[in-house]
């Protein structure tokens, strides 16, 4: 989608996708939640291709700051590292619950949201689980602003949350989004957020490094 203009192309057709990362690379990892699969796009041709499959609900995507690992949230508590070349996944972490966004830290740490309302931070070289924040909301995506923040939505709520990741502090963006379900900041200090009622909001005035 051109956001100066709000047009839009098809780049591929992957049926219920749920979750996009992008490498840097003109490739973007996309999930599909029921088939339990991960595929590369080609953006500049749509070309697709399977990159792993049997994955048990795979609720979000994020790569690495080198675009040579890609990491899935299952919706069941775990977390793969997945080599986009080979395929070969590796489990990082289990246990976690009611899972829905994941983002990186680029220094070795994963942040999680989940539906009960708490924002994890998971260190990845170990699997060690820490609670950030709590009483979110039912939270589903998550971004980090390269400034010591990680911002996420609540469904119900229709809200953009700021949580301070040093001290957990919590403070509303915004409001009034419907039911949000993904999110992204642009680096510009700016959030996008889609819901599901297809509608992309644009929330500005945001300080963000990314």
């Amino acid at each position: 989608m051109d956001l100066s203009s709000g047009r839009f192309n098809e780049t591929a057709n992957l049926g219920q996708v749920n979750s996009v990362a992008l490498d840097g690379r003109e490739s973007a990892f996309v999930s599909n939640l029921y088939k339990g699969m991960l595929y590369r796009v080609d953006l500049s041709t749509g070309i697709t291709a399977p990159v792993a499959g049997y994955i048990e609900y795979p609720a979000d995507v994020a790569i690495d700051a080198t675009g040579r690992q890609v990491y899935v949230l299952s919706a069941l508590g775990r977390i793969y590292q997945v080599d986009p070349m080979s395929g070969m996944r590796t489990e990082v972490v289990s246990g976690l619950k009611g899972v829905w966004g994941i983002a990186l830290n680029g220094r070795g740490s994963a942040y999680v949201t989940s539906s009960d309302g708490n924002l994890l931070r998971v260190r990845l070289e170990n699997g060690e689980v820490s609670e950030i924040a709590s009483g979110l909301g039912d939270a589903y995506r998550v971004a980090l602003d390269g400034l010591g923040n990680a911002y996420t939505t609540a469904f119900t709520e229709g809200v953009l949350i700021k949580v301070d990741l040093t001290t957990g502090r919590i403070t509303k963006a915004a409001s009034g989004l419907g039911n949000p379900i993904a999110l992204a900041l642009d680096g510009r200090g700016s959030a996008y957020v889609t819901n599901t009622h297809g509608v992309l909001w644009k929330v500005e005035g945001l300080s963000t490094e990314v």
